[in-house]
């Protein structure tokens, strides 16, 4: 199980670093919500730490973003830092997102895809409160987006099981019903500040993080039969 919990980390953690990228390069950000997304930074690379366990490749995603993190400041600065680092840990997240995802078929490929815009737009998020960034767009931006990726992701097993045998579709009709009620659960979690029309908050996206991350574990075993 903790196995399966760590293999959905490189993709959500990958998305989640193009998130803070685009913030920290584009962002119309003030010193003090620059710094406090600086702190982000090692929290994502004691996650990709984690990853060690299973490849030990992740150690050069780590690296990369130490580095990164020790030539920034994380008081009130203008200053951007080493930003080719930053690049250069997003390379390499998405090079090792590929080279460990189970890419046998163009249905898993698509998958992976959709499984770093979902997960990663909704850690992203969380990131984002947690370093109470004040772009308000991400906050509706992120969601929605979720919505259309997790929409998607439904679509493609749909058409996935519709190539598979009657025994194969008896086996993974329980976890795809599972899957698709804990997607759902997910994405209203993630929504449910644009429902009521109330301030996002940590403790709902982080809900919605964990929720969405044992969505994949199950999604996981869609795709070996």
């Amino acid at each position: 199980m903790l196995n399966s919990i760590l293999m959905t980390f490189p993709a959500m953690l990958f998305g989640a670093q193009l998130i803070l990228t685009l913030v920290l390069v584009k962002g119309d950000i003030c010193p003090g919500q620059r710094g406090r997304v600086h702190k982000m930074i090692p929290l994502i690379a004691f996650m990709w730490m984690t990853v060690v366990s299973l490849k030990l490749e992740a150690l050069l995603v780590v690296f990369a973003l130490t580095y990164f993190f020790s030539q920034v400041q994380i008081s009130k600065t203008r200053d951007k830092g080493p930003l080719w680092a930053l690049h250069l840990a997003n390379g390499l997240g998405i090079s090792f997102v590929f080279l460990n995802a189970n890419l046998n078929s163009t249905y898993t490929i698509i998958f992976s895809v959709l499984q770093i815009l979902w997960l990663g737009a909704v850690f992203g998020q969380l990131m984002l409160i947690v370093a109470r960034s004040r772009l308000q767009a991400f906050h509706r931006i992120l969601p929605v987006s979720g919505i259309i990726s997790s929409t998607l992701i439904v679509i493609v097993t749909a058409v996935y099981a519709a190539g598979l045998t009657d025994e194969q579709i008896a086996i993974i009709m329980q976890p795809f019903l599972i899957m698709f009620a804990l997607l759902v659960l997910t994405n209203v979690i993630w929504c449910w500040h644009l429902l009521t029309r109330k301030e996002v908050h940590k403790v709902q996206i982080g809900v919605a993080v964990v929720s969405a991350i044992a969505t994949v574990v199950v999604s996981q075993s869609l795709y070996v039969v």
